[in-house]
């Protein structure tokens, strides 16, 4: 059986005794072998030597018990050690022998040990008689060394130095933009000379600090320019001009504030300079934005470069992209504002610059938004001002109950988390006004001596209760509450943190949900400029449709502009038309009919006098059976404004402009109205009715030839059937057409108002606007079928050609003699009509073809086949083709 030391649990061998380093060259990295001496004296052991263990003694363990006495059993307990150390010694062996075997287990080595007072630290391995060597290199032989040995190579150097913290001092105070005993500030140069030609400092050389000054002293110029380039400009009272600088101001203050706090912290030149580097990018950004907006003249210039520069600094510098966002927030945040007011979000403010803002508010809708957002607003802002004047208990008009600021500002935003925000705002506002507006609140006149209020609405809640108005008897138990909502809390400093951001952290990440600037813009104020849109669109057709009785005010138009009352059609042509009515105020009072009998009196116009005894009573009659007596003062004739030119065609009774001087004039009874009616689209009801007025007065005049029966019977009855066919055309196809569609959508948006149902209401009619739009899109529509658009003048010049020929033929049968022009005019007229046929086939096919091409919309394929259907009305038979021949003209038109 072997035996090894190391199965020797006594034998310490193993752990002794170390083999011996090798310096046998290895492949290994030296720096991870051990060398067994050591080279530097700096540290020592004073014990180093290597002694073995004592063998163990295994003898010690050994007790034999027969040579150690019993103690005495006899002595009683109670009797202590310190009892018998007090008696008297008497020095008998029995008790020495008892002392020494009671002693076997004390160790007086290490009971009797001094203490030692000395700790083990690395403390005591120092050996203080060391000394390191010296150094060879110049820069670790102190500063006084190394600056001496530059002030010996050097030429025309100083011989004045400045200390390290003089000098730092000294660069800070030039940073920030003032002089110091060492940097000067020279007016006339516009930049910080130094007080010293050549100027050295201790640890560094005057290259060194040249080109440190250059640095800083850019820094330092752009401040001090800036802050007198601000004082000066305040001077102009621009909302965003003093938005801009004072942000400007602001923005300063915290760089001086962050370079204040870092001051104690800095302690070279070199952390100054990498310091200084940061807000170099500030500083200069601000400078360029300053010089930019000192040249603009209107807050829409101003914010133009400020969006066009943050846009650009974003890319290049992403901090300093996000400090502009937040100049230009505060920039856009007094036109927003206004903006706010005019919309109805927030309550009109008394101040003398109020219209100044307004102004500029209005451009800057005008210059920065796109057409649609454009319009939007104008929309809202006429809206608003109808409501004001037509409805002032508006529920919209109205403070919210429990809030004491009644403020709802358009903000920016610049992430999609905001905009989110920003649209759930508007979507919980919208839901609280709309339950206002369908839940019974009243938009009329209120009743004297109660004061209405609304409910304010909750952004979290979307369920808002009933509005309820004031009663003398209900108590508000909230009335005293402490509303925390209504204190208003300090606004986030997002500049100064915006700052100090871009300060503090070296790298600036671009979130992928970050939005740019042009964007931001009209992605932010849409979702409540919308919402006010809709809420006060739906307010005014409410007021339209109910108290203003819209659809009322519609068929009178239908009635007298387009002739579809048929007893003031029959009525007023009797009255211009018929020979055989009497003129005079004579027979007025008689009680016999009067009429202006045109083409059968010897001067032409009448006056107007006559003109008001023949029609007014005919329009008086028509109002009072066919529609309200508060529509009776609306309508009425006029003589129409027209030039030398244009009355001296009217002289003449057998021309077609011998009516073109009456008018039927509408006028509505208030704005509300007037929204739906304005100017241009009486112009067109106009239009229509004098087209109307001469084929009633062609239609009268073919009449009266037929009734006298004296010869030309076929040429007669080609212009009766022409005449008859274009007015059928007109009244039966083309007005009714288009007429029957717009009024179907009006009586749906009145039956959804009367409901209250506000989704399906502004869903059929956005807003009074696209109400209006649609009323000038009908109207376009009935002008186009009666070929009274720029676009077909050729056709509808020879519709008055055609008109012109039956009126002088009818002149030239009531002569006794006829010239040979006269004589030509039933084949004029022949070849007239076939050239009008023609000309609707054209218009038909080039209809067609822009429908096939998609330039227009469905409508166009109506009016291709209303082209078309006239042109199968005129020649169903083929007379006009010259496919019927052979035929008796009586059998083809009859």
């Amino acid at each position: 059986m072997s035996y090894s030391i190391f199965d020797d649990p006594f034998l310490s061998d193993a752990i002794t005794n170390f083999p011996s380093l090798s310096l046998e060259p290895s492949i290994t990295w030296d720096g991870f072998r051990f060398n067994s001496s050591l080279e530097s004296g700096l540290f020592r052991l004073d014990q180093t030597e290597q002694k073995t263990l004592s063998g163990l003694d295994t003898e010690i363990l050994h007790l034999n018990l027969e040579d150690v006495p019993l103690p005495d059993l006899s002595a009683s307990a109670s009797i202590t050690d310190s009892d018998v150390e007090n008696e008297p010694q008497d020095g008998s062996k029995e008790e020495s022998g008892q002392d020494e075997a009671a002693n076997i287990w004390k160790l007086s080595e290490v009971f009797q040990k001094k203490p030692q007072t000395e700790l083990i630290t690395w403390d005591t391995f120092l050996d203080e008689r060391h000394s390191e060597p010296v150094s060879g290199y110049v820069s670790e032989a102190g500063a006084r060394t190394y600056h001496a040995i530059f002030q010996v190579a050097g030429e025309n150097v100083s011989t004045r130095s400045v200390k390290t913290d003089a000098l730092l001092s000294a660069l800070f105070e030039m940073a920030k933009g003032r002089s110091s005993a060492v940097f000067v500030w020279t007016e006339k140069e516009k930049r910080f000379t130094k007080y010293l030609t050549q100027m050295v400092a201790e640890d560094y050389s005057a290259s060194i600090l040249e080109a440190l000054f250059e640095t800083i002293a850019r820094v330092g110029i752009t401040t001090k320019l800036l802050t007198e380039r601000i004082e000066i400009s305040i001077d102009h009272f621009s909302p965003s001009r003093v938005a801009f600088f004072g942000a400007a101001k602001a923005a300063l203050y915290t760089i001086h504030k962050y370079l204040e706090s870092y001051r104690q912290q800095v302690l070279s030149l070199l952390q100054l300079k990498v310091l200084m580097g940061k807000i170099g990018k500030l500083v200069t950004t601000m400078g360029e934005c300053t010089e930019t907006v000192r040249s603009c003249n209107t807050d829409q210039a101003i914010i133009s470069v400020l969006m066009a520069k943050a846009a650009d600094v974003s890319i290049r510098h992403p901090g300093v992209g996000k400090v502009m966002q937040a100049i230009f927030g505060r920039v856009c945040r007094p036109l927003l504002e206004q903006l706010s007011e005019d919309i109805g979000l927030s309550p009109v403010r008394d101040s003398d610059l109020s219209s100044d803002i307004a102004s500029e508010a209005q451009a800057f809708v005008d210059g920065l938004l796109n057409r649609d957002h454009s319009a939007r607003i104008l929309e809202t802002q006429q809206s608003l001002t109808l409501l004001r004047s037509q409805a002032s208990q508006c529920p919209l008009l109205l403070p919210l109950v429990g809030d004491r600021t009644n403020t709802t500002t358009l903000e920016l935003g610049y992430t999609f988390h905001t905009i989110s925000e920003l649209q759930n705002r508007a979507s919980s506002y919208e839901t609280a006004r709309e339950s206002l507006l369908v839940s019974g609140a009243r938009s009329g006149p209120a009743v004297p001596g109660t004061m209405p209020t609304v409910r304010n609405f909750n952004a979290d809640d979307p369920d808002v209760e009933e509005a309820r108005y004031g009663d003398p008897f209900h108590l508000d138990l909230e009335l005293f509450k402490f509303d925390v909502a209504s204190v208003p809390a300090l606004e986030q400093d997002d500049l100064h943190e915006q700052i100090l951001y871009c300060l503090d952290s070296p790298n600036v990440d671009n979130s992928p949900f970050d939005l740019d600037i042009e964007q931001a813009l009209p992605l932010s104020i849409t979702p409540l400029i919308s919402a006010q849109h809709r809420l006060l669109s739906y307010a005014v057709l409410e007021l339209l449709f109910q108290q203003h009785h819209l659809l009322e005010h519609i068929n009178l138009q239908r009635h007298f502009h387009f002739l579809g009352h048929a007893s003031f059609s029959s009525r007023l042509g009797i009255a211009l038309f018929d020979p055989d009515q009497t003129s005079g105020e004579g027979h007025r009072r008689s009680g016999a009919s009067t009429g202006l009998r045109l083409q059968a009196r010897d001067t032409w116009p009448p006056a107007s006098s006559e003109l008001r005894l023949a029609l007014m009573g005919i329009l008086s009659d028509s109002l009072a059976t066919t529609a309200d007596r508060a529509l009776e003062g609306s309508m009425s004739f006029a003589i129409r404004d027209m030039t030398t030119d244009e009355l001296e065609k009217c002289r003449d009774v057998d021309s077609i402009y011998a009516l073109d001087f009456l008018r039927l004039q509408y006028k509505p009874p208030n704005d509300v109205l007037g929204s739906v009616f304005p100017p241009d689209i009486l112009d067109k009801y106009d239009r229509v009715f004098q087209l109307l007025l001469r084929i009633l007065r062609l239609h009268k005049l073919t009449q009266t030839m037929l009734r006298e029966g004296e010869g030309d019977h076929k040429i007669i009855f080609e212009m009766h059937h022409f005449v008859t066919t274009l007015a059928g055309y007109c009244h039966n196809v083309v007005i009714d057409l288009h007429w029957r569609k717009f009024v179907d959508i009006l009586h749906n948006v009145k039956l959804h108002i009367d409901r209250k149902d506000y989704e399906r209401t502004l869903r059929t009619v956005k807003s009074q606007d696209y109400l209006r739009a649609l009323h000038d899109r009908t109207l376009d529509n009935i002008l186009h079928g009666m070929f009274l658009k720029k676009k077909q003048s050729s056709l509808r010049r020879l519709l008055q050609d055609i008109f012109s020929t039956v009126l002088r033929f009818a002149a030239a049968r009531r002569k006794e003699s006829l010239t040979s022009e006269e004589r030509e005019l039933p084949a004029q007229f022949r070849n007239q009509v076939r050239q009008f046929l023609k000309g609707l086939r054209v218009a038909s096919q080039t209809d067609s073809a822009s429908f096939q091409d998609g330039v227009n919309d469905d409508e166009m394929n109506e009016h291709a086949n209303l082209s078309e259907y006239l042109h199968l009305r005129l020649d169903m038979s083929g007379y006009w083709s010259g496919k019927v021949t052979g035929a008796f003209v009586a059998d083809v038109f009859v």
